[in-house]
């Protein structure tokens, strides 16, 4: 591997790693605000950075490999890019905006964003597409609690 192929493949890991870090560590006081909330799907809060860690990488290494195998599809890359920064925008509407139905529309938003990407993915190079598969798994868990979430409280 070249120090190009290098450089690009530590880039797509490490931007939404960094990210999500810096979000998580700015509103780190703001996280309990899920305890305080009624709601029937509990999932234990250690298991939010460990799923989230696993799942930005497959980000990462779907987004190097997409970018490697297809440079000139800027549209797709363009999509991965915004729907990061949508992911992103989820801790703080729902952690300290304390916004409900925004974050439920950024979870739906953003489902359809990645199904976006992982079907024209499939149709290019299929095992890249399967790098989306957990996410979108976790983004059904994630617009079903936010449901909860809206429906009693």
């Amino acid at each position: 591997m070249n120090k190009k192929k290098n450089f690009n493949l530590v880039f797509y890991l490490a931007i939404p790693l960094i990210f999500s870090g810096i979000i998580s560590f700015v509103i780190r006081d703001d996280f309990s605000y899920l305890d305080t909330l009624n709601r029937k799907i509990v999932v234990p809060q250690v298991v939010f950075p460990i799923v989230w860690s696993i799942l930005y990488i497959f980000m990462g290494l779907w987004a190097y490999f997409y970018s490697r195998d297809y440079p000139t599809d800027k549209r797709t890359m363009v999509i991965y890019w915004l729907s990061l920064v949508i992911n992103l925008l989820f801790s703080p509407i729902l952690f300290t905006m304390h916004q409900h139905l925004l974050a439920t529309i950024d979870v739906a938003v953003l489902f359809f964003m990645i199904l976006y990407l992982f079907i024209k993915t499939l149709n290019k190079k299929k095992k890249y597409a399967y790098y989306y598969v957990p996410y979108l798994l976790w983004l059904i868990l994630a617009f079903s609690l936010m449901l909860d979430i809206l429906l009693h409280n």
